[in-house]
């Protein structure tokens, strides 16, 4: 395979100057903190007792650090707007690119287009039981839904100069609710009080369908997202350099919080009673005496966890509406889609496109079945999407040739073959049900049946008689 193309590689740079670079280090550790550590997936590890930790010892081997020396290697040579898009645009082909972004876009809509249910959800455990109604009313989920979503494009509206701030506080909010349940770990241990169960137990938990369904679900669904940030690299400064530190600094510290997360939860509260929808106020309830103490603090860490979630959401609806700006600058889409606005530097165009996506998609999966249903199709889905542009994302470093003669070393390129294996079984285990449905077989066909649509879809609005001139 050629090496990458100079030439467009420094048409790219050029069309990024008009971009505001608002993003530093300290942001960029941030964001990695809120786009990958998900409070739920402790629970998930903690349903295994104390062997949680051999599997994640072995999700960090297989999947994690492969990801991130991936990221490294490439956000290093191609530190370009568009991240995932740009690399196998450049290391495959254009078309390959075009389909990673799609999948790319198509994966975070999905995911978020049931943020209406979330909120519902949160909104019903903060006013107690008489307010168990709104979660499955489809009135309260739409109407969630459109503030939400309302709010989000407003905040991407003004661009990262204030979306920055936003997805900063975030991620300093989910590492203070992570030190917080550590620390009432360390208050356990400290005053030497009897756990449920050991929370470390230095063995390999027993080979099973559950077992490999939920090394899947934290090494793929946990632990991915490090790419995520070279979505905005002509927006920060110096990101041949800076998007690579991220990582480096924030890798570790996420795998720790994961860790002690885990062991937190254990040393509360019996495995098979985790509580997997909302563990920190769970947790909370286990360690304190004072109901009303509890009550109120449950509330606040539900709150809390509202409020990082709505900034993931932010971060993540600014990376979609990047992607058909870059694509525009190719020329595979309309102009339109390149548009910036005259004063906030951002795709207007592409965000309320992105926005609007999600609120009908969200809207049009509470169609004839349930809330919890609706949501499992939409994640299973976007997590399939995920996992096709990630393999195009590790295809780039086995195939990709960097200059005449230099390619990926070879222990990364080895790498990148068991993570491309745990994708693969991941996005295999998505389309089976984690919660029970009417008709298993039936979501399974939905679940593939919505990425075969997303591809085809793809593969026609792709221009195939070749790109388009772009006016600008």
């Amino acid at each position: 395979m050629a090496s990458p193309d100079q030439s467009e590689i420094a048409r790219t740079q050029a069309r990024s100057a008009s971009l505001t670079r608002e993003l530093r280090l300290t942001d960029l550790v941030f964001l990695q903190i809120l786009l990958i550590v998900g409070l739920p997936w402790t629970g998930y590890a903690a349903r295994l007792g104390g062997a949680h930790f051999a599997l994640w010892l072995l999700a960090i081997l297989l999947f994690y650090f492969p990801l991130a020396a991936t990221v490294i290697f490439l956000s290093r040579r191609l530190p370009l707007e568009g991240g995932v898009y740009q690399w196998v645009k450049l290391g495959i082909s254009p078309f390959a690119g075009f389909q990673a972004a799609w999948n790319y876009a198509f994966f975070l809509i999905l995911i978020y287009a049931a943020s209406g249910s979330v909120v519902a959800n949160s909104l019903s455990y903060v006013a107690g039981p008489r307010a168990a109604w709104m979660s499955s009313s489809r009135p309260v989920i739409l109407a969630c839904s459109l503030v939400f979503f309302a709010l989000v494009y407003l905040v991407n509206y003004r661009g990262l100069h204030l979306a920055r701030w936003v997805t900063s506080a975030g991620g300093a909010l989910v590492v203070a609710l992570y030190l917080l349940i550590i620390g009432l770990l360390v208050l356990r241990l400290v005053r030497g009080q009897a756990t449920p169960q050991p929370v470390f137990a230095p063995a390999w938990p027993v080979l099973s369908l559950i077992t490999v369904n939920l090394f899947s679900k934290i090494a793929f669904n946990a632990l991915s997202g490090f790419e995520q940030v070279a979505v905005f690299a002509g927006e920060c400064h110096t990101p041949e350099r800076n998007i690579a530190r991220s990582v480096s600094i924030a890798g570790p510290g996420i795998a720790v919080l994961y860790i002690l997360g885990t062991c937190s939860l254990l040393a509360y509260t019996p495995r098979d009673r985790i509580d997997l929808i909302a563990p920190i106020p769970q947790i909370l309830g286990a360690s304190l005496a004072s109901s009303s103490l509890v009550a109120a603090l449950s509330a606040a860490a539900i709150l809390a966890l509202l409020f990082a979630y709505f900034t993931q959401t932010v971060a993540c609806l600014a990376q979609v509406s990047r992607l058909p700006m870059v694509a525009g600058w190719d020329g595979l889409l309309p102009a339109r889609f390149s548009q910036l606005h005259p004063r906030f530097r951002t795709p207007v165009y592409s965000l309320g496109l992105a926005v609007a996506a999600c609120v009908v998609l969200g809207a049009a999966s509470l169609v004839q079945v349930g809330e919890q249903e609706a949501n499992q199709i939409l994640v299973g889905a976007g997590m399939a999407c995920c996992g096709m542009y990630y393999l195009a994302m590790f295809a780039v470093v086995v195939r990709g040739r960097w200059g005449e003669r230099e390619r990926a070393p070879w222990w990364l390129r080895f790498a990148v073959c068991s993570a491309a294996a745990v994708a693969v079984l991941a996005v295999a285990l998505d389309v089976v049900p984690i919660l029970n449905v009417a008709r298993p077989v039936l979501f399974g066909l939905k679940v593939g049946g919505a990425v075969a649509l997303i591809n085809a879809a793809c593969w026609w609005v792709y221009p195939h008689e070749g790109p388009s001139e772009v006016t600008r």
